[in-house]
């Protein structure tokens, strides 16, 4: 058994398939299939079991790969650090990475210009996309890494939690009392509730929370664009769940009632998904780093903003109460048809 031999193994294990295997390693695949018939002969039992659809990995096959997974970091690792060592004083390389919708709007300006000011030998490659479709990329080594939702188990992917968000209620109707005022989903009258799919970080929580009965929507439509969504609550009695991160824009806009979640619990967690043969940059961690202190930085204005609505909110009703105390003592009769007007 050699390293080149592993390196094989894991390929056809990762790509189900002896013929997506040996293009992506550049061998043809006789050969690889003659690589790991050597080490089926040397371990005494298949490692795989071919069908019609592909190939399985066998109990063996399963083990052997648990136990290559360390050695393939290893190298990955070592090599990565040889290439940091011949320059220690600059950070250089390709980063290509994903991003979902709501981080562009929310932070990442401001972190990737900063990023690219202070790292010139760094060249960024970004794409945007949701949860589902960055795993897709990661995993067919179009990125190098990607933040998003966790890969679920998916065989190759590695993953770390980095940061976790509340989610907000947003609708263009007061579909549930006093804005910023924190609303139990479950008691939402008649709730229109605007889904992402199942590719989003937050579709499989929020089915699993309607199946359970923690919301009740009257009515629900599929949408999967983050500036879509807010355009229809905007216009409409619709509601979306977006995290508090992508509606720093939103505080202040008239169009849009928002609303903290106390009931069912439900967060954003961002997780950094790599693949596991590839262990992450000096660059790359670095721009993790700066993500992570971004999204710090606007979920504390977003409690400041939070804070400054909830005090506004009570000084506006008082004025209001004053003028309308001082227009019924000048004109009773014109205050009350006022009134009844609006």
């Amino acid at each position: 058994m050699d390293l080149r031999q592993i390196m094989y193994f894991m390929c056809v294990y990762e790509e189900t398939s002896f013929t997506k295997a040996a293009r992506k390693v550049g061998v043809v695949q006789p050969a690889l299939s003659a690589q790991i018939g050597r080490l089926e002969d040397e371990f005494g039992g298949a490692l795989f079991a071919r069908t019609p659809r592909g190939v399985v990995p066998t109990a063996l096959g399963k083990s052997f790969y648990e136990l290559c997974q360390p050695i393939r970091l290893d190298i990955a690792e070592a090599k990565h650090r040889m290439l940091e060592l011949r320059q220690p004083d600059q950070v250089f390389g390709p980063v290509r990475c994903g991003f979902p919708p709501s981080y562009f709007k929310a932070a990442l300006g401001t972190v990737l210009t900063d990023f690219a000011e202070r790292h010139p030998h760094v060249e960024l490659t970004v794409r945007e996309s949701y949860g589902g479709t960055l795993r897709q990329w990661v995993a067919a080594g179009e990125l190098d890494f990607a933040f998003g939702t966790s890969p679920q188990h998916q065989t190759g992917l590695a993953d770390a939690s980095i940061f976790e968000e509340d989610v907000a209620l947003v609708s263009g109707a007061p579909i549930a009392g006093e804005p910023f005022r924190p609303c139990d989903l479950g008691s939402v009258d008649k709730l229109k509730l605007i889904l992402p799919s199942l590719q989003h970080v937050l579709g499989p929580s929020l089915r699993e929370h309607i199946a359970t009965g923690l919301i009740k929507p009257q009515r629900t439509m599929i949408v999967d664009s983050y500036v879509g969504v807010l355009e229809i609550a905007k216009v409409s009695e619709w509601a979306v769940l977006v995290p508090i991160t992508g509606l720093l824009d939103e505080v202040f806009n008239p169009k849009l009632f928002i609303y903290p979640v106390k009931r069912p619990f439900l967060t954003f967690r961002w997780h950094v998904i790599h693949e596991q043969s590839k262990p992450l940059t000096a660059a790359a961690r670095l721009l993790i780093d700066a993500v992570v202190g971004g999204l710090t930085a606007k979920r504390r204005r977003w409690e400041e903003l939070c804070a400054q609505r909830k005090t506004r909110a009570p000084k506006k009703r008082a004025v209001a109460a004053r003028k309308t105390q001082a227009l019924v003592a000048r004109n009773p009769a014109s205050a009350t048809r006022r009134y009844k007007k609006r």
